[in-house]
């Protein structure tokens, strides 16, 4: 009895020790809302994004949308967007570049590494964006809106 109660502090701490959570809700990502002469405003045609020219696709053939959830890449001091807009008798497509800087992110052994970022500039070709504002340059796990994007 007098060594069961000796353990028992042993095995309360090994038991604390591995109780870490990791945060649950680990995704980082970029957050953007498109607006038309100051409201906000949907894209009712299919939106297809893709990083570069030959990239791989972000978002394939959404309808109807107002707001964007996109991964940023880990390393590269710039990403480069590429909007397709099409309707059914019209194809849009501009081009958005992104130039960031990268943080690592470290919380505990247990968790995996994650990258923050800070958006530093935003430039876009002119077919259908107007200009892009950067709301929220901090680009971390809130959900919060990182970029407006206003449409012509």
């Amino acid at each position: 009895m007098k060594r069961c109660l000796m353990l028992l502090p042993a095995v309360l701490l090994i038991a604390a020790c591995e109780s870490f959570d990791c945060t649950l809700y680990n995704y980082v990502g970029l957050y953007a809302s498109f607006e038309r002469e100051g409201a906000a405003v949907q894209i009712n045609d299919t939106l297809t994004i893709t990083s570069g020219k030959s990239g791989p696709v972000l978002l394939n053939k959404s309808l109807n949308t107002a707001s964007l959830k996109l991964p940023l890449s880990y390393w590269q001091a710039e990403d480069t967007l590429v909007l397709s807009v099409q309707g059914t008798d019209y194809f849009l497509q501009d081009t958005v570049w992104i130039k960031k800087s990268n943080q690592v992110h470290y919380e505990s052994p247990d968790c995996p590494t994650t990258l923050f970022h800070t958006i530093e500039d935003v430039r876009s070709t002119h077919q259908f964006i107007d200009s892009i504002t950067i709301i929220r340059s901090s680009v971390n796990y809130e959900t919060t809106t990182n970029l407006q994007i206003y449409l012509l």
